[in-house]
Formats: C-alpha cells, sequence, structure tokens
C-alpha cells in the first residue's frame, strides 16, 4: 500500500472515532447514525476517484438491494434484532417488519464496502461487468428467491418462521465465502486485508448503537458476548462485526467483478 492510500486509511480511521463523538453527544437516531458512519467515508473515497464505480453501482443492487432485504427481511421477521419505533426516521416497515430505515441502511453500507475494497485492495485494471454472468448467477438467483419468500410470507409465513434465525441465516450467508476460499484464494486475502478497518467501524458503531438503545436483540441465540458493559449475541460478533464485509465482498467477487 502507498503512502497516498496510508494516509486515507488514516482518515478512514478518524471519521470513525469523529462519528462516535458526534453520534454519542447529539444521541442521533438510527438512519442519521448510519449516513454517519458510512457515508461520509464513502463521499471522501468519492473524492478520491480511484474506484470502478461501473461495477459498484451493479454490486449494490445485488448485495445491498436485493439479498440485504432478504436477509434483513427474514432476520427481523424472526426477532433476530429489533429497531424500535422511536428510532426511526421513516416509521415504515416493509411487510410489516422490516424497517425502511434498515433498507436504506443496508444501500450506504455495501456501497461502503465495495468501495474500500475498491480503492485499498483491488488491483490496477479496467473490465467490464460481465452482464451475462451477473444476471444468470446473481441477479435471477436473488430475484427468484426474493419471490419464493414472499409468496410464502404472504401465504404460510409459519414457513419461514424458525429458531435461532440469526445463527442459520448467517451460515447461508457465509456459504459463498468459502466457495470463493477454494476457488480463489489470492482475492480471498485481498478481502481479509480490510478486516482491521471494518471491525473497528462495525464494533464502534455497534457498541454506540446500544448505548443509545437504536437496537434490541429479542430473539434466540446460541451465545451471548460482553464488551465493556455492552451484551449481545454471538452471531452479531461473528455475522455483523466479523464476517460481514467479507461476505458481501465474497458476493461481489463471485457474482459482479468476477475479475482477479
Amino acid at each position: 500500500m502507498d503512502k497516498s492510500k496510508k494516509i486515507d486509511l488514516l482518515v478512514l480511521f478518524l471519521f470513525v472515532i469523529i462519528t462516535v463523538f458526534i453520534v454519542t453527544l447529539y444521541h442521533v437516531r438510527f438512519l442519521t447514525s448510519s449516513f454517519l458512519f458510512f457515508c461520509i467515508p464513502s463521499i471522501y473515497l468519492i473524492i478520491r476517484k480511484t474506484q470502478n464505480l461501473k461495477s459498484i453501482f451493479p454490486g449494490v443492487l445485488l448485495i445491498g438491494i436485493i439479498l440485504g432485504f432478504l436477509f434483513d427481511f427474514l432476520a427481523t421477521l424472526n426477532r433476530a434484532w429489533f429497531i424500535p419505533q422511536n428510532q426511526l426516521i421513516f416509521p415504515y416497515r416493509v411487510f410489516g417488519a422490516a424497517p425502511l430505515d434498515e433498507l436504506i441502511t443496508l444501500v450506504f453500507l455495501s456501497f461502503l464496502i465495495l468501495l474500500v475494497y475498491e480503492h485499498f485492495f483491488e488491483r490496477k485494471r479496467k473490465e467490464k461487468l460481465q452482464l451475462k454472468h451477473y444476471f444468470w448467477s446473481g441477479i435471477l438467483p436473488a430475484c427468484v428467491s426474493f419471490i419464493i419468500i414472499i409468496a410464502a410470507f404472504s401465504t404460510r409465513s409459519q414457513l419461514i418462521v424458525f429458531p435461532y434465525a440469526y445463527a442459520v441465516l448467517g451460515i447461508l450467508a457465509i456459504a459463498p465465502l468459502f466457495f470463493l476460499a477454494i476457488k480463489k484464494p489470492s482475492i480471498l486475502k485481498r478481502i481479509l486485508c480490510g478486516l482491521p478497518y471494518f471491525i473497528f467501524l462495525f464494533l464502534s458503531f455497534e457498541l454506540t448503537a446500544l448505548h443509545l438503545g437504536q437496537w434490541v436483540f429479542p430473539g434466540q441465540y446460541i451465545g451471548q458476548v460482553t464488551i465493556f458493559s455492552f451484551k449481545f449475541p454471538l452471531e452479531e460478533l461473528l455475522i455483523w462485526i466479523i464476517a460481514n464485509s467479507c461476505i458481501a465482498l465474497a458476493d461481489y467477487k463471485l457474482f459482479v467483478d468476477v475479475g482477479e
């Protein structure tokens, strides 16, 4: 990593620290907190003009909007977590479950993850999006899954209600990461390079959210973790804080930007 990128990375870490201070000082709500944690560094990276936005935007569509909605809808339906109504800026829950604020946050989040990867860890190259691969391996299966889940919810909702939902959904979401590790281990190494920043970012977001009551955990979990005085599910640590960026980038490299 050259000197300019080291400075950029330092700036991103400083953004996290400053954001924690602002969020806790002004007791902002969930979506405002999401904007500060995820959009401000995204704006900074866009200004730096080193990203392949032609691949990033399709990636956000697949990962942040379609797959993100499926995961979030099933998770909130099964009470893996819950955002109180007084934390919502837009008081609407899609199908009575997934808050619109949270779905917007997934767009912010996926955009930042892809920007960070493209800026710091992607090799210098110019590639066109392989539309056939993107559609047949990514968009189409995701849309079919969407239709099946919504149909089940509308007719027999008990079919998609199950215990330990966070753990189950996490295992399903992480499967592409294992596939990438087998098929393209060199890409996995680059993905893992971003973990220190993303763990610091998501852990900071988690602790400030718990401090401000931005979400709670009313479901069933395989274990609990305590950091300082904050207690949250083991699944939250493993899936959201540690594996989150790796899962998104595995999907990105398998279904959207398939170049080495």
